[in-house]
């Protein structure tokens, strides 16, 4: 296990801290996302683009992370994703 994550911190090119951060801050976001996701549910007038205009936000700033942008164009490679 420590080998696999000893490995995943290189890949990504970060330091445990700064990993830890950035996979606490992504996590609290998608919490929220889905809470006002429910909200937006009971009460369509709620929230009505939150959802949607995040999850867009969040994608565009993974994108830029450098292994998950080869792991994109990997998943394209082998016809997992459409382009």
């Amino acid at each position: 296990m420590f080998k696999n994550s000893k490995k995943h911190l290189e890949e990504t090119r970060w330091g445990y801290w700064y990993h830890l951060r950035h996979s606490f801050k992504q996590s609290n976001r998608l919490i929220l996302i889905a809470i006002k996701s429910y909200v937006h549910g009971i009460w369509p007038a709620v929230f009505k683009a939150d959802g949607p205009i995040e999850i867009i936000k969040i994608y565009h700033q993974i994108k830029k992370i450098h292994h998950i942008w080869q792991m994109e164009n990997e998943m394209k490679k082998k016809g997992e994703l459409d382009e």
